[in-house]
């Protein structure tokens, strides 16, 4: 039911949000005219897609956050001009909201980069930028003429006491030529939801764009196996008892881990009884297709086929050499899946960061 409600809520937003330009909201009565005007207005180069509110338990951590504040997130599309090539860089554009013609906020920054090997750990905002697909406006630089348009999404920490029955909201661009509007909010055009995924229910398949935020984190974590203080480029090097560590806990993540796109959620009852499991019901497991679909640039078979090859091979060749024999071709096998996941990795891990400016 609450699926239904936020569903029926998105809908909705897209009926009523007045984009650059227009401060109206269409209603049951609206005149012919008045519809055509606020269509007219959603055609503009700025359209919002949905603005959603991170609901917090009391007591429940997030990020550096105060008990005091939350995220507020914007996703909306920029229609590139059909002539005109637009700078949005970071020195020459903002993207404001302004609350209850208060409080102004600025939008987080996005990393701008992200590397297997980066001695510094995102929090679930920055995470969730990584993840998402979505264009970080200030990272765009200059967006072409004539070009398809850019799904983007800023992303505010507010007060919140700011939300109220009665408040409005107002989101600005500045400095951006053709780009510079206004797009104002009320209560009921912000929709709440538990966790960052949820805000996938704007896409026409936000199961897929789920799963494909979350494989982030799923190579991101195999990858990078900071559980037993190994990488894969030293599996082949640290003895058997770490080559073993390895194995068995990302092959626990291979067969049970469901992630979302911030972080290891929690593994199925597969691997833990029902009563003992602590991943979420509501977040699918991991499927390839899914990825491939949303993604279709993505090397996700080169990498999965080479997980899984390691996963066999890499076990068959330890069970060799446990027993004092050679590893033989398994170990040929896992040695070329180790390189190949080393090289499919950080290229996967590199698609994603390319998104927050549109490449």
């Amino acid at each position: 039911m609450k699926k239904q409600l936020s569903l029926v809520l998105a809908a909705t937003l897209m009926l009523s949000l007045a984009a650059c330009g227009s401060g109206e909201t269409p209603n049951g009565g609206a005149s012919e005219t008045e519809v055509n005007a606020t269509q007219e207005a959603q055609s503009g180069s700025i359209q919002s897609k949905g603005l959603f509110l991170i609901e917090r338990a009391e007591g429940d951590e997030l990020d550096d956050l105060t008990a005091q504040e939350t995220y507020l997130i914007h996703v909306y599309d920029i229609v590139p001009d059909e002539s005109k090539n637009v700078d949005m860089g970071v020195f020459e554009s903002n993207y404001s909201i302004t609350m209850n013609g208060v409080n102004t906020y600025e939008p987080l920054y996005a990393p701008a980069s992200y590397s297997l090997d980066s001695p510094t750990t995102p929090n679930r905002a920055q995470y969730f930028m990584l993840a998402s697909g979505y264009a970080a406006p200030p990272e765009l630089g200059t967006v072409l003429a004539g070009g398809d348009p850019i799904r983007a999404m800023s992303i505010y920490k507010i007060n919140t006491n700011d939300i109220k029955d009665n408040m409005t909201a107002t989101f600005t661009v500045d400095s951006c030529d053709v780009f510079d509007c206004e797009i104002n909010f009320d209560r009921d055009d912000i929709i709440s939801i538990a966790r960052f995924d949820d805000v996938f229910q704007i896409e026409d398949n936000p199961t897929d764009y789920q799963i494909a935020a979350a494989y982030f984190q799923r190579v991101k974590t195999i990858c990078n196996n900071s559980m037993t203080g190994t990488l894969f480029n030293k599996l082949g090097s640290n003895g058997l008892t770490s080559y073993q560590d390895g194995i068995t806990v990302i092959k626990g993540w291979y067969d049970y881990a469901v992630f979302s796109a911030t972080q290891l959620e929690g593994f199925t009852e597969e691997l833990a009884d029902a009563e003992t499991a602590i991943a979420p019901d509501d977040i699918p497991r991991f499927d390839r297709e899914a990825v491939k679909r949303v993604h279709p640039d993505l090397p996700v078979d080169e990498f999965e086929d080479a997980l899984a090859s390691w996963l066999t091979n890499g076990q068959t060749a330890l069970d060799a050499l446990s027993g004092g024999q050679d590893s033989g071709e398994a170990g040929d096998l896992a040695d070329t899946a180790i390189a190949n996941m080393q090289t499919y990795g950080p290229q996967i891990i590199a698609y994603y960061t390319a998104k927050l400016s549109n490449q």
